[in-house]
């Protein structure tokens, strides 16, 4: 299975997110996906302003009114342990994922990141000691841990994961 890709000029990497994890968590396939798509530019069209949201994105509360209004805890279960722990320490948010992850593959993590050469959401896939791997609409594959942070941006540390615009998903 191959993610579906986002165009260049717009801003809808949470809503491919979104389509992404419920492929993989529930198995979706490509007409459902098109409907849950249509469903949350639907949503989003009578709750945002929707050419803001598709030229410039959405933000942390929209996700969640996506997540809760869109597609119910009966269809994805979400959690966002991090959300009032912005000083989380990578090692500690790293084992978090792992954790999560690990105990079954129909488990998914929606994640906000940041950086000079991020501002996007994605879909954590898997996760090992040296990388996270991403089911991505932007053909982002991986990142070493060795260039990642959660809590200071740096030369040596350019990708910062945001524990708090984090969903498990399940």
């Amino acid at each position: 299975m191959k993610p579906y890709f986002q165009g260049a000029l717009d801003g809808l990497c949470a809503i491919y997110s979104i389509v992404n994890a419920a492929r993989i968590i529930t198995g979706i396939n490509e007409e459902a996906s098109r409907d849950l798509f249509k469903k949350i530019i639907v949503h989003l069209e009578k709750n945002s302003d929707l050419g803001t949201v598709l030229t410039e994105g959405i933000g942390l509360k929209e996700i969640g009114g996506i997540l809760r209004d869109v597609l119910g805890d009966k269809i994805i279960h979400r959690s966002m342990p991090f959300k009032h722990h912005p000083d989380t320490p990578l090692d500690d948010f790293w084992q978090a994922m792992t954790h999560f992850l690990e105990e079954s593959d129909k488990r998914t993590i929606l994640i906000g990141l940041g950086g000079p050469a991020w501002d996007h959401w994605t879909i954590v896939h898997s996760i090992t000691e040296k990388q996270i791997n991403f089911f991505d609409s932007h053909k982002l594959r991986r990142l070493n841990r060795n260039r990642c942070t959660t809590t200071k941006i740096t030369s040596s540390r350019p990708h910062m994961l945001c524990p708090t615009h984090t969903y498990f998903l399940s």
